[in-house]
């Protein structure tokens, strides 16, 4: 067969010369540049393979340039080089399993033509601190692989899903280190504005896991993942919603297996699964559960509640974004018991004083030495550094953590610039004293606001801004907005869980105090209870309105979720407001027995009974009731202390001292307290109410002469009560004189 068609080279041996050196044209321009041994060994190997398999090197497909190449012998690499410039073959060196990709690099793009690209990236990470050790081998190679595949020595020819592609390649291909290497290249792609966001180590777990669908009906979960696309909630919020929502399928098929769509449910159908929510127990219908340290015991009522409010936010979304026609009001229907509403309740997780002062005394001494090692001793005496974050950086966040009350997320996201110093004036004595205030980023309740924390939280982060190396621009996760973050290192923020995972255990560790007690495990947001149960409580406490703005809370409610008034504060301010002794007082009585005994009392021919008025005593039997006690009008019940009657008494034998317990109105009480308006006013009132022997003070014309009630003592005798005396008269305390 002979023909002229170059692709189709079957009749190679009968080929125009000239067709043949059109086809070898663009071979020789390539190996131009090469030895003319390596050249010639690499053109005739092409040569021979075109006429072998009688089609045009042009037509190759991918396996075949890689098959070739593996067969080439010290040509392998010229081959690959060939592939990926004839045959646009960017991944030959994949295929080829080619792991020499500077020499292929220069092959391709010419020698050194790549170097820009790679001291740049280095540069660029160096500055940021990355580990040198990582830069020659991890980051070297994973910038030539991606510039290989983009077909280009320039950073910027690079784009965002190549970059992902890669990613996603290198796991499925067990390239774990090129896999790092690469992520560390798209922080610094993203800080040039050549993609758009930098990748993440857990990019591929994004999204839920597909043990999770497996076991939900597939209508249930496209549904499920619909709603998943369009929530606008907190990605933390959708992602425990979306688990609770896949419990209510799982449900449905075991209990209506024929009805396992949303917008089947009925009304009958939402009470039942209400129903049996309440007595669920752990681990029912949630699938795949690794965590089976409870499997099998009853769900908490936080638990149930979760439950309860996921499904009902799911069926009301779709309600209200139209995807499915109202059966019944989930509002109403599927709304938490008020049995469960009732457990569910303020219960702050605070951390007692005594632990509480050895973790702060570990945290505001903390040192390297104290922290978890980083990497393996052959390694740290290679020169790798101890902690994998500076130690300066983990002495801010500490501090941060031990005065500031913030979330986890609110620490991570903290600004470069969060401190201001500011001096303030102390209102008794004068003197200046420093003022640091904390701007706290946008949070999931509040706009960004600042807050007055210790001196000590500001001098330590400056420590760390002496020594913080310049890191990129990254994106707040809340705003969108490019900014400089305080606790980045390498290129990223600190991890969420390096709190929680690495200094918590290291500070119970310095400090001896256990990883859990009796209200959990210790945790970072644990913290912040803490500290707003202690400014609640602290000797001039904060108000609950200032402990709201403290905290960064939009409600009120929110704020009783995070702060106890302590049993003891709250019997100190009982104490402190003195509301027995402010509302209570006794008064002496005295008794006479002869009157009692002759049964002159009982026929009312003369007063058993006289209260001490200071200058007179009232004969009233029930003073405790009289209008007028606090400012006796002088009544006929009046017997004044000068007069015959009142002397008797005085040297009468037989005369009983006693006191009897008065409570006190509020009037009566102001009025005690020697408010001279108060008595006024009290008079006034009592002007025309009548004496209990008839009269009003204004007929006896006693309205401005009367005789104020002084003989009140402020405090009641140890003694019980007599108990053959049902007239709550108590004895007189011993000592007691007159």
């Amino acid at each position: 067969m002979t023909t002229t068609d170059p692709n189709n080279a079957a009749g190679s041996d009968a080929m125009p010369r000239e067709v043949l050196l059109e086809l070898m044209r663009p071979v020789d321009e390539v190996v131009r540049a090469w030895s003319p041994k390596t050249a010639r060994a690499a053109r005739n190997r092409i040569l021979d393979e075109v006429r072998v398999r009688g089609l045009s090197y042009r037509s190759w497909d991918d396996a075949t340039w890689a098959e070739i190449s593996l067969t080439a012998g010290p040509a392998r690499l010229h081959i690959a080089a060939l592939g990926h410039l004839l045959g646009g073959h960017h991944r030959l060196h994949h295929t080829a399993g080619i792991n020499q990709l500077r020499r292929l690099a220069d092959l391709v793009f010419g020698p050194g033509a790549t170097q820009p690209a790679l001291d740049e990236i280095e540069q660029v990470l160096s500055s940021w601190q990355t580990s040198p050790h990582l830069l020659a081998w991890q980051v070297g190679n994973a910038v030539l692989d991606a510039l290989l595949s983009a077909g280009s020595p320039r950073l910027e020819d690079l784009t965002d899903d190549l970059v992902r592609q890669l990613v996603d390649d290198y796991k499925a291909a067990g390239l774990t280190s090129r896999r790092r290497g690469l992520i560390k290249i798209s922080r610094v792609l993203a800080d040039k504005g050549i993609i758009p966001a930098p990748l993440h180590a857990n990019e591929d777990k994004a999204g839920p896991r597909s043990d999770m669908l497996s076991t939900v009906p597939p209508e249930w979960a496209e549904w499920a993942l619909r709603w998943r696309k369009f929530s606008t909630h907190e990605p933390g919020t959708i992602r425990s919603m979306f688990s609770v929502i896949l419990i209510g399928g799982r449900w449905a098929a075991e209990k209506h297996p024929d009805v396992i769509s949303p917008d089947q449910w009925t009304r009958d159908m939402a009470a039942e699964y209400i129903a049996d929510t309440m007595q669920a127990t752990v681990g029912q219908w949630a699938g795949h559960n690794r965590n089976r340290n409870r499997f099998g015991q009853p769900i908490s009522a936080g638990g149930r509640a979760a439950r309860i409010d996921s499904i009902r936010g799911f069926v009301c979304d779709l309600i209200e974004w139209e995807w499915i026609k109202p059966r019944f009001d989930p509002r109403r229907v599927m709304s938490m018991p008020l049995s469960l509403r009732a457990q569910m309740g303020p219960n702050p997780r605070i951390i007692d004083d005594a632990s509480w002062a050895k973790l702060m005394a570990a945290g505001l001494t903390l040192n390297a030495e104290d922290l978890m090692p980083y990497g393996s001793g052959r390694a740290r005496k290679a020169g790798w550094k101890a902690t994998y974050y500076p130690v300066e950086m983990v002495r801010a966040m500490v501090a941060v953590w031990l005065f500031g009350g913030c979330r986890v997320d609110e620490i991570r996201r903290l600004e470069l610039d969060c401190v201001t110093w500011d001096e303030g004036t102390d209102d008794t004595s004068g003197e200046p004293f420093t003022i640091c205030l904390l701007h706290i980023p946008q949070n999931k309740t509040s706009r960004p606001f600042n807050k007055p924390v210790d001196p000590v939280v500001g001098q330590l982060i400056d420590a760390w801004k002496l020594v913080r190396p310049p890191q990129p621009d990254l994106a707040d996760r809340k705003t969108g907005e490019k900014r400089q973050h305080l606790f980045c290192h390498r290129g990223q923020l600190v991890g969420k869980d390096y709190l929680n995972h690495n200094i918590l255990p290291a500070f119970c560790r310095k400090s001896g105090v256990p990883q859990t007690d009796s209200r959990g495990a210790l945790t970072s947001h644990r913290a912040r209870a803490t500290i707003a149960t202690q400014l609640l409580n602290a000797r001039e406490p904060l108000t609950l309105n200032d402990l709201q703005q403290w905290l960064g809370h939009k409600h009120p409610a929110s704020t009783r979720y995070y702060a106890a008034i302590l049993q003891r504060t709250l019997t100190a301010a009982y104490k402190k407001a003195d509301y027995f002794a402010r509302n209570v007082r006794t008064i002496q009585v005295l008794i006479d027995r002869e009157s009692i005994l002759t049964g002159a009392a009982a026929g009312g021919e003369q007063p058993w009974k006289y209260y001490d008025l200071g200058e007179g005593y009232c004969s009233y039997d029930f003073f405790a009731k009289c209008p007028h006690r606090l400012a006796c009008a002088r009544c006929p019940f009046y017997v004044p202390k000068q007069s015959s009657q009142g002397q008797l008494l005085a040297v009468k034998d037989g005369i009983d001292q006693m006191l009897e317990r008065l409570d006190l109105t509020d009037d009566e009480r102001e009025a005690l307290e020697g408010d001279r308006e108060a008595v006024t006013a009290l008079a006034e009132r009592l002007a025309d109410t009548p004496t209990p022997g008839g009269p009003t003070p204004r007929e006896l014309g006693t309205t401005d002469g009367f005789v104020p009630l002084t003989q009140l003592m402020s405090t009641v005798p140890a003694q019980k009560p007599d108990q053959h005396d049902n007239r709550d008269i108590d004895r007189k305390p011993p000592g007691y004189q007159e």
